[in-house]
């Protein structure tokens, strides 16, 4: 048969004949899609003209464009995959190890370059920095799920390098909130969620386990980091301190630009706002990000100060120095081995426990602890506050993607929640600093208050992700979820 003209012959023509020649007209249009798909209306293809056949071509490769369907799925494990969360540990520490370390700058800003701030001020340059870090998710979200892992990588590897290398130029407060706050900020945060976005894609049954082991770069950043501040800082002198991290950081993201990859293939697809509001019309939902806001307003508050108010108790700064570095260095057990866990006896369980603990190490450990006459009460929270700090750290994510429904809408489910997250960082340090100012000339309770905000945010927080855990799965307590 040589060609359909008409829709009587098209009538009169074999069934196997207009097979044959429906194949032969779709074949063009199953050339210029990257997913193919088989099409339907072969009688109305065989009595459309030649524009119309390609107008319908191209309304087929958008819908075709618009699915991006994965490339089967997740292969949980294999060199390949194990690559990309070796990349994703490089850009961990680049970005969250470095956050981790913020207590150093605090420290050193408020006794060397901003020495004429105040405690609540400095803390601004820091707390902007870690708004950033969440606040920016849904937009690099989008950013991943338009274009993949690369863009993000590779563009915020500059901003986070560059950034750094102008705080070692900078002396000013305005300089230190450019380079510090905003240019490394940005950078950060693209590689922060660019890595936990690609090692996702690379796991389903495992990927609680690769986003732990992942994460715990942050950690590890968080231990080298301040040590390694402190060390050359005083002997190579600030500016070069900074270029040192730089370099070493710059090694570190050389590794993930060759590795970190996403798995499934990505299209651009427009921007629709509701996407990122509609979730919180879910009990599970709401809870859950009001439970992440209180927990993040106050949990990392310590990050800050537990060596500043160290040294207010009478610990030595050559001990206060190192207790960031435990702190960090207990994250890593936290980050890796309660998310293994939450996979088998339920994740909102872990992290309402973990929480929980969190809150009463602050508040039955941390505020009494200048009481002591000796350190050992300081160094035992720093050693033990690490782990609930590190598991809510890695298990955020993974309570999202609970309580998620349609995985494919996860990146904006994700993104809505660490945006919520963001203001608590945003506002939580410059709390404590006026906070700080207020407990002035207390003697050794002069960071009592900070200290009580601290304790009783996490407490509410523990409390609205056990309503989101009741919303979601009831009062069956032995349940897991």
């Amino acid at each position: 048969m040589t060609q359909i003209q008409g829709i009587d012959r098209t009538s009169e023509a074999p069934p196997s004949s207009i097979n044959s020649d429906a194949e032969k007209t779709n074949k063009p249009q199953d050339e210029s899609a990257h997913e193919p798909k088989p099409h339907e209306g072969t009688d109305r293809t065989s009595e459309a003209s030649p524009s119309s056949i390609k107008s319908d071509a191209k309304k087929t490769n958008k819908r075709q464009e618009q699915s991006a369907p994965a490339q089967g799925p997740p292969p949980n494990g294999g060199p390949r995959a194990w690559l990309v969360v070796f990349g994703g540990w490089c850009c961990y520490l680049s970005s969250y190890g470095w956050l981790s370390s913020i207590g150093v700058f605090q420290t050193y800003y408020e006794q060397t370059l901003l020495s004429s701030y105040s405690s609540s001020t400095i803390a601004w340059i820091l707390s902007v920095q870690v708004f950033i870090l969440n606040g920016m998710a849904p937009v690099n979200g989008k950013i991943f799920d338009n274009y993949g892992a690369g863009a993000l990588i590779t563009i915020g590897t500059f901003l986070h390098i560059f950034g750094i290398m102008m705080i070692s130029l900078s002396t000013q407060y305005y300089q230190l909130f450019l380079a510090q706050s905003v240019c490394s900020g940005i950078g950060a945060a693209m590689l922060f969620h660019g890595a936990t976005n690609a090692v996702s894609t690379w796991f389903s049954t495992s990927r609680g386990l690769a986003l732990g082991l992942a994460s715990s770069g942050a950690s590890i950043g968080g231990v080298i980091m301040p040590i390694m501040f402190h060390q050359l800082v005083q002997n190579i002198g600030f500016g070069w301190t900074m270029r040192a991290i730089a370099f070493m950081l710059l090694g570190l993201q050389t590794i993930a630009l060759l590795s970190v990859r996403s798995y499934v293939s990505h299209v651009p697809k427009p921007v629709i706002l509701m996407d990122f509001l509609r979730p919180f019309r879910e009990a599970p939902y709401l809870f859950n990000a009001i439970g992440c806001f209180f927990t993040m307003w106050g949990i990392l508050i310590p990050f800050n100060y537990v060596a500043l108010s160290g040294e207010s108790a009478g610990l030595s700064p050559d001990i206060a120095l190192y207790l960031i570095p435990i702190l960090n260095g207990a994250s890593l057990f936290g980050r890796v081995f309660p998310p293994w866990i939450g996979d088998h006896v339920g994740r909102f369980n872990t992290a309402i426990l973990s929480v929980t603990i969190g809150a009463i190490l602050v508040l039955a450990l941390w505020i009494p602890s200048p009481l002591s006459s000796s350190s050992a009460p300081t160094i035992v929270f720093a050693a033990l506050y690490g782990l609930p700090l590190g598991c809510f750290a890695a298990i955020l994510p993974a309570l999202v993607g609970q309580i998620t429904a349609d995985m494919r809408t996860i990146g904006v489910r994700l993104g809505s929640t660490f945006f919520v997250t963001a203001w608590a960082g945003l506002t939580g340090q410059p709390i404590a600093g006026a906070l700080v100012q207020k407990g002035a000339g207390r003697g050794d309770m002069e960071f009592v208050y900070l200290k009580v905000f601290c304790g009783v945010t996490i407490s509410i927080g523990a409390g609205f992700l056990a309503a989101a855990r009741v919303s979601s799965r009831g009062w069956r307590l032995l349940e897991k979820a």
